[in-house]
């Protein structure tokens, strides 16, 4: 599991995850992402193009981090999700916390 990112506003960054979102990979990048999205204090994309599994664990960092940033006045919005990722996350009901959109202009459309 990987992560980059970047800065897409004064207020915003878009974080680009390529990989498998499992227990592995979340552990390799837990603290990482999270100083990068939730200790930033800024909104975030997430684009789940590259992502190609995503986890119960995964989904627990993706959400500690989601619900730090709104704490701070900021949102957490996901786009692109491939077809696994994206039944994962319609499964688990998270659209309040962690919305999911198709594309990138969707997403940025919803952050504050």
């Amino acid at each position: 599991m990987q992560f980059d990112v970047v800065e897409i506003s004064p207020s915003a960054n878009k974080v680009v995850m390529l990989g498998r979102l499992d227990a592995a990979g979340a552990a390799a990048v837990e603290t990482r992402f999270t100083a990068s999205v939730a200790a930033s204090g800024r909104s975030a994309v997430l684009d789940l193009t590259g992502l190609e599994f995503l986890s119960s664990l995964g989904i627990r960092m993706l959400l500690a981090s989601a619900r730090v940033v709104a704490r701070r006045g900021g949102r957490v919005v996901l786009f692109g999700a491939q077809p696994m990722v994206a039944e994962v996350m319609e499964a688990m009901a998270l659209e309040e916390v962690l919305p999911l959109v198709a594309t990138e202009a969707e997403a940025r459309a919803l952050l504050p």
